[in-house]
C-alpha cells in the first residue's frame, strides 16, 4: 500500500524505523510540518523498487521544487526538507500521482 500523513513535529530517524518495522512492504512518503518548514522521508521496500520501479529518490523529486527542498537519497531511503507548508497539500498530491502511476 502507499501512505501519505504529516504531522507538526520534526519527522525523525525513529518514525521512519518505527515505519519500517510495523510495515516493512509499505511505501510511504512521511510529511511533518512546523511553522513554515517541511521535513520529509520517502521509504520504499526493495520489492517495489525493484518491481515496479519505484524510488525513493524519484519520488521526492516529484515534489521537492515546490518546496525549495534541500534533498537526497538512493532507491529505498530519501529525505529532505525545504520551506512551504502551505504547499503541503499539493507536494502529498504530487507524491500520490506518482506512486499511483508506478503502481498500475
Amino acid at each position: 500500500g502507499i501512505n501519505a500523513e504529516y504531522g507538526e513535529a520534526v519527522v525523525s530517524t525513529q518514525s521512519t524505523g518505527t515505519m519500517r518495522k510495523k510495515a516493512p512492504e509499505t511505501a510511504a512518503v512521511i510529511m511533518a510540518v512546523n511553522d513554515d518548514d517541511v521535513f520529509f522521508h520517502c521509504l520504499v521496500p526493495k520489492k517495489l523498487s525493484s518491481g515496479v520501479g519505484l524510488r525513493a529518490d524519484e519520488w521526492l523529486a516529484t515534489f521537492s521544487g515546490m518546496l525549495g527542498a534541500k534533498c537526497g537519497g538512493k532507491d529505498l531511503y530519501a529525505q529532505g526538507s525545504g520551506k512551504g507548508a502551505a504547499q503541503v497539500d499539493k507536494a502529498l498530491n504530487l507524491a500520490k500521482q506518482y506512486a499511483d502511476s508506478k503502481m498500475k
